[in-house]
């Protein structure tokens, strides 16, 4: 079989039909290590691979076209990917279908818990009181800095101060709400 052109159009006698799926089992046989390759890229499993090339062999051997396929390769590599992507949605949806409620249940969730939430929200009330202890100067030089994410020399602009005021104020800050959070 040439990989320039074959024609996929079916005859009158079962035989042609017959041909055809020879000449696409003898075109995947071929061209089956860089099938497999281009499965394992896609799909990261080598088991995968002859999964889907006989999946690839049985709906080209189903093939009934009028077409002639110019690019059989181009041809096969297609169908080829769309049983990949096939696959993936599958799978994908799988977990959702085969997993029964209790062991659905007992998948840890990615968000914190009741308790870790509280205790999250007890530590950041006292980073604000100890943020509001603090001279405005400081406070606000470790706001625009740390969580606008300003540089010394723009904070030092806003402020009307020198960068070196600038990292004293950010040095004070960190140290008293280090010291606020140990008594927390």
């Amino acid at each position: 079989m040439s990989d320039q052109v074959f024609s996929a159009k079916p005859s009158d006698s079962s035989a042609q039909a017959e041909l055809s799926a020879e000449q696409f089992a003898a075109f995947i046989d071929k061209h089956r290590d860089e099938l497999s390759r281009f499965i394992v890229r896609k799909l990261g499993s080598e088991d995968l691979s002859a999964d889907i090339l006989q999946d690839a062999y049985l709906r080209l051997s189903r093939q009934q076209t009028q077409e002639t396929i110019e690019n059989p390769r181009a041809f096969v590599f297609r169908v080829v990917g769309n049983l990949v992507i096939d696959y993936q949605r599958l799978s994908a949806n799988r977990l959702k279908q085969d997993v029964d409620d209790d062991t659905f249940n007992a998948i840890p969730e990615q968000s914190p818990g009741p308790e870790q939430r509280y205790q999250q929200n007890q530590r950041l009330q006292a980073i604000h009181q100890a943020l509001a202890e603090l001279p405005e100067d400081c406070r606000l030089a470790f706001y625009w800095n740390r969580v606008e994410g300003l540089s010394h020399t723009e904070v030092a602009a806003r402020l009307r101060i020198s960068d070196s005021m600038v990292a004293k104020h950010l040095a004070r800050a960190m140290r008293h709400c280090r010291d606020r959070l140990k008594q927390h």
